[in-house]
């Protein structure tokens, strides 16, 4: 879902090219989300279909024609719908969180205040069965099992880190 958002959202400031927005899209996330071509034509050519894009050739002399992407209304509605929908069972994905995160801009602030909330509760979820699991590998005490205890170690402090910032987040959003 979360290159559909990308796809379309990369849109709403002008329309592109496929080479042109797929290297858009990738650089959005700071280059941890890249897509290929058998992703990106055959998610536009769902959207034109759907009436989410529409598509305009322009003809280049000595090249091959060249195909601009624009967004349409009806796709700016289903961006919305795509943007929203962040149910806790992708929450903890580090990309369809980033992708929602990277257009706060063009969400409502209770709509910000749902997906930041979502992914705060699906961290500490996460956070307890990794504290959990820690507890049985300091129980173990198994000499192969120290690094399993650093690599925990260090999976709880990132979410510790995420957390930290997600609360800060949720405040500054609170009080805009």
């Amino acid at each position: 879902m979360y290159v559909d958002i990308l796809i379309l959202a990369e849109l709403t400031s002008q329309p592109y090219h496929g080479y042109e927005l797929k290297r858009r899209v990738e650089r959005i996330l700071g280059g941890t989300v890249t897509i290929n071509a058998n992703q990106l034509y055959p998610t536009l050519r769902r959207f034109e279909e759907m009436g989410a894009v529409s598509r305009e050739v322009e003809r280049q002399l000595g090249k091959p024609d060249r195909h601009i992407y624009s967004i349409t209304d009806r796709g700016l509605e289903v961006l919305q719908d795509l943007l929203q929908d962040f149910p806790p069972e992708i929450a903890r994905s580090d990309a369809e969180f980033g992708s929602r995160v990277a257009y706060f801009h063009l969400l409502e602030p209770r709509a910000r205040l749902a997906i930041l909330t979502t992914r705060e509760q699906a961290l500490r979820h996460h956070l307890q069965h990794l504290e959990q699991s820690q507890k049985l590998v300091s129980e173990n005490n198994a000499s192969q099992l120290f690094y399993v205890a650093h690599f925990l170690s260090f999976q709880q402090q990132q979410l510790q880190h995420e957390l930290a910032w997600l609360s800060s987040l949720i405040k500054e959003v609170e009080t805009r």
